[in-house]
């Protein structure tokens, strides 16, 4: 295949491309293994749809001096928050961008190497491949974990399965519920969450909450809110004492719902009428144009599918869908609603169906590997492209110079503010990649495939990584309280962005600085990070399930999560994935150094 000049300039002044970037790759490496440590703090902070919710979710106060500071700026800071989400928060807002930035990088390196059709072959042995071996498997293994989970009570929001008497494994359980009953707001460990209240129907730590002055609205992972936890779990009681405690009940969270659209799609009458008594707008339309009325419109049959799909999600919190009771309430709720002046909005259909296609967790944590497939196979299509046209160099100066902000910038920040009210870049497991996604990470990729063979990228880029580091705070925390109140989408995508970039050259210059040289260690983790990656999801929710009970403190819990999930896979991979098929499908052919007696 012919290698077209045209995409990436040759510069004297650079390694040849047999060069090994030592640095990158233990920073792709280091990408990789943040995702075991991002996941698992999941169970560590309110988020409804994770399937272990540990019993100690801290909440540590905003320090006075940094929320006077932020208010000072116009932004409304929380009275509180969840290390483990503020961690979450920290590593997602930059690590798969950075991973893409590498990935383009080492796809142009391929090339430039062995051409377009080695480059096609190779990503189809190390990414295409596994992929396709390795989806069904995850499936299998989550399911597997996913047990466990059913039998410990993780999510702690729904009733026993089938209504099975509570086990002595519950015990535990409940009696460190009880211990840990609200009794001082500055006790991380003291007080269940108010989302967590909300789900499990806990009127004593409500009345707490509300009495401590605890934000009704405190935002969740995906922006839902106590009252419309409450309302999806059932609670009737718990919603009316938030609604009747002043709880905003017009906010929409991730998906635009709100807890209104909430109560009338699971069919909680009762909860309808508290939430329309108390003024809740019925016209609101979410982000697929659907109104509260649309949730109850059209004969059962039809729309059945979608309650399916609603509950395989929530299966891990252990909430089961009366579908006798929905069926028989829809009606009633719905005239309800036309009562209050209710109207129907632009239908769940097509919308939600397109949706689907593109959230539903079909890839689960090996999405990102697919939507690298699509990069590569634009890259392939680009270059090949370029190199039949003999189109011209793009001026260095776009690349390498400051100018290339001018179009960077620009470009992630429209494509992060078609992802609204995140922190970072949104997350699509579906069947297809959701377009505003994969040409955010698209800006990524081709960027690093750029940085090929640039003396600026190997020497200068994130030269400067403590100021880096340094000014990347503020971004992350203005985002963070952003986040929480979504007062500012455009403010929000800004800070994303700022923040994003600002790490990853801070990460760059970072590796670049500790880890030029070659070190056996290192390139034995970067090889065993893929596999480690792969295989982590269901062994973190396994053992998140285990210790959900654990009556001690949060951080030892995440810390034995992390470590008893790393190092039993590490084993793994030396004995029996490393010199096997499949390791020389994950990283190519390995040997077995032999050791020579003297």
């Amino acid at each position: 295949m012919e290698r077209s000049p045209n995409f990436s300039q040759k510069n004297e002044a650079t390694a040849t491309v047999a060069q090994r970037y030592h640095y990158l790759d233990a920073l792709r490496a280091f990408a990789m293994l943040l995702g075991i440590v991002l996941h698992g703090a999941l169970s560590f902070f309110p988020m409804p749809i994770w399937p272990a919710q540990d019993l100690h979710q801290p909440a540590v106060d905003v320090p006075a001096l940094l929320a006077a500071f932020l208010a000072q700026v116009g932004l409304e800071v929380p009275e509180t928050f969840s290390p483990y989400e503020f961690m979450l928060h920290a590593i997602h807002g930059f690590r798969l961008p950075l991973f893409f930035l590498v990935s383009g990088f080492f796809t142009a390196m391929l090339w430039r190497k062995r051409g377009l059709r080695q480059l096609a072959k190779h990503r189809t042995k190390r990414i295409l491949l596994p992929l396709a071996i390795f989806v069904p498997v995850t499936w299998i293994l989550m399911i597997v974990a996913n047990m466990e989970a059913l039998v410990v009570p993780a999510g702690h929001f729904g009733e026993n399965k089938k209504g099975a008497a509570t086990t002595p494994r519950d015990e535990p359980a409940r009696q460190a519920q009880q211990e840990r009953k609200p009794r001082a707001k500055n006790n991380p460990e003291a007080a269940i969450d108010i989302g967590r209240a909300a789900g499990m129907g806990d009127l004593r730590a409500l009345e707490w909450h509300i009495q401590a002055g605890t934000d009704l609205n405190q935002r969740g992972a995906d922006q839902s809110t106590p009252v419309m936890i409450a309302t999806v779990f059932g609670r009737v009681e718990a919603a009316k004492v938030l609604i009747e405690a002043g709880a905003d009940l017009n906010l929409k969270e991730k998906d635009g719902s709100t807890a209104l659209m909430k109560a009338s799609f699971f069919a909680h009458p009762e909860i309808v009428e508290a939430l329309l008594e108390a003024d809740a707008d019925p016209n609101i339309k979410n982000n697929d144009g659907s109104t509260a009325l649309d949730m109850v419109r059209g004969p059962w049959e039809e729309i059945r599918w979608i309650y399916d799909y609603v509950g395989e999600l929530l299966a891990p919190t252990e909430l089961i869908l009366d579908y006798e009771r929905i069926r028989e309430t829809r009606p009633q709720i719905a005239e309800t609603l036309r009562e209050n002046g209710a109207e129907e909005g632009h239908g769940v259909g097509l919308d939600l169906l397109i949706l689907m296609v593109f959230f539903a967790p079909v890839f689960h944590h090996l999405w990102f590997l697919y939507y690298l497939i699509w990069l590569v196979a634009g890259f392939i299509l680009i270059t090949w492209s370029i190199g039949k046209l003999k189109l011209k160099t793009l001026p260095d100066r776009l690349i390498t110079s400051p100018v290339c902000w001018l179009w960077l910038l620009p470009a992630t920040f429209l494509l992060q503010l078609l992802m609204k009210e995140d922190f970072g870049p949104a997350t699509a497991t579906g069947v297809l990649p959701w377009p505003p996604i994969l040409l955010y990470y698209a800006v990524f990729f081709f960027f690093g495939a750029l940085c090929f063979e640039r003396d600026w990228f190997n020497t200068k880029a994130g030269k400067l990584w403590p100021l880096s580091f340094v000014l990347a705070v503020p971004p992350l925390l203005a985002g963070l309280c952003l986040v929480k109140s979504q007062q500012n989408d455009e403010l929000l995508a800004a800070c994303s962005v700022a923040y994003a970039w600002l790490m990853i050259l801070g990460c760059i210059g970072f590796f670049r600085y500790f880890f030029s040289g070659e070190n056996p260690r290192i390139r034995y983790l970067s090889d065993a990070s893929y596999w480690l990656y792969i295989m982590h999801l269901s062994v973190i929710m396994y053992l998140q399930s285990i210790v959900s009970t654990w009556n001690m403190p949060s951080f030892p819990k995440f810390l034995i999560v992390c470590v008893a999930t790393t190092i039993p896979l590490l084993l793994i991979y030396e004995f029996g994935v490393r010199y096997t098929f499949i390791g020389t499908m994950l990283n190519g052919r390995r040997t077995r150094t032999k050791t020579v007696k003297a």
